[in-house]
């Protein structure tokens, strides 16, 4: 009977084994809440300024937060609405901070999904966690979040 419990143990430790050798896992994608904006171009005209990091997903090999515009207006005299987002961010791990230049984000669908496309912003974070803060050049309500950079 000793025998047979130290054959079902095996199976045991095996799996053991296998679960401590699994390699990590890869750090999630971060989508940060939005910023909320009156936008201009054409009236009325609100929406949001979407974003995300994914570590995997790199401007030429550096980390990046990913930027577009969502709006909704109507389409009298004016083919698009748009926004001037600016990104400010701080390493919470290493107190270094700064903000990107202000970007142009514009969207030419009035109604419905969004066709704009993504922006990348590559920020010169180094590594550690960091805060982001996505203000707009009209009135809004900041958008934002945290996310790890392992660079």
């Amino acid at each position: 009977m000793r025998w047979f419990r130290s054959l079902l143990a095996v199976p045991f430790a095996a799996g053991a084994l296998l679960a401590v050798a699994a390699p990590a896992q890869a750090d999630p994608v971060t989508t940060f809440t939005p910023a909320y904006t009156i936008g201009g171009g054409a009236f009325p005209c609100a929406g949001q300024i979407v974003a995300f990091h994914d570590p995997q997903n790199t401007f030429y090999g550096r980390q990046t937060v990913w930027v577009r515009a969502d709006f909704t207006y109507l389409p009298v005299l004016t083919g698009g609405c748009g926004a001037t987002a600016t990104l400010s961010w701080k390493n919470l791990d290493s107190g270094a901070s700064g903000t990107f230049p202000p970007v142009p984000l514009g969207d030419d669908t009035p109604f419905g999904p969004t066709d704009a496309l993504w922006v990348p912003e590559t920020l010169p974070t180094g590594p550690g966690r960091v805060q982001v803060t996505i203000d707009t050049n009209f009135p809004h309500i900041a958008g934002g979040g945290t996310y790890y950079s392992p660079e």
